[in-house]
């Protein structure tokens, strides 16, 4: 064998091998929502959750990185790419049925907030339809509400954003938000606004609480398994526990 032609086998081998290693790679999805994922000061993505996927991914052994999205290009990216996960996806019936769901990465209550110095007082969200209530565009709390029968026609403010979600609440633009109360206090650390003048006006028991790791149907069942077992496993060693500790949440 020439050393030309040994030059060239090696050569192809080594492609061979890389061209496998990106095959296999995945990605992480997640938006921009502190402190679970978000890009932090260095433009890196950070967050709990982006500490525990790196967890997964040393445990697991697969080849992944990491992406903070908007959350509608997010969620394409989750129906559209057979790669792709979805760090923290809100757990209901009838995405169980088209999608993956490869374990819980946390639980959040959802409420409806309101501002103090409203009055008003709330014992169901049927009560709610007198007042006009916000969420965010594209997340389930929308598809909720109109279920509930709230309609933008009449009661339903819908946001881009968390930013602007909160700033619509304390302009008097909306009357209540629904939201989730884990990033509360973070949120409007970021946006500068006063914790102190809210209120939970009604806590909704019936909004499914687990955030899940999630990929769509395509994605390869194999690494579904590995990244199910790892979670499992990092939860069982307290490694899990010890992540969420140095963020000062709880599970």
């Amino acid at each position: 064998m020439s050393f030309r032609f040994f030059t060239l086998f090696i050569i192809t081998i080594i492609a061979f091998m890389n061209s496998n290693v990106h095959a296999n790679a995945i990605r992480f999805v997640a938006e921009d929502l502190p402190p679970y994922h978000y890009l932090n000061a260095h433009g890196q993505p950070d967050g709990v959750l982006v500490d525990i996927a790196k967890a997964l991914k040393a445990h697991s052994g697969l080849e992944a990185k990491f992406d903070i999205l908007p959350m509608a290009r997010a969620h394409y990216e989750l129906q559209t790419k057979s790669d792709v996960v979805m760090l923290a996806w809100l757990k209901t019936p009838s995405r169980a049925l088209n999608y993956q769901f490869l374990g819980s990465m946390c639980q959040s209550s959802a409420s409806l907030i309101g501002l103090k110095t409203n009055s008003a007082s709330l014992e169901s969200l049927e009560q709610a339809k007198k007042y006009r209530v916000s969420t965010i565009r594209g997340y389930y709390s929308e598809y909720y509400l109109k279920e509930a029968g709230f309609s933008e026609e009449h009661d339903l403010v819908l946001a881009s954003h968390y930013k602007s979600m909160w700033h619509m609440l304390y302009r008097g633009r909306t009357d209540f938000i629904l939201t989730n109360t884990r990033t509360l206090q973070r949120e409007l650390d970021e946006l500068g606004l006063d914790p102190a003048l809210l209120e939970n006006k009604l806590t909704l028991h019936d909004f499914p609480s687990e955030l899940h790791l999630a990929a769509n149907l395509q994605f390869s069942k194999a690494q579904a398994k590995k990244l199910r077992e790892s979670l499992a496993a990092i939860k069982t060693s307290g490694r899990y526990d010890e992540i969420v500790r140095k963020w000062q949440l709880l599970d």
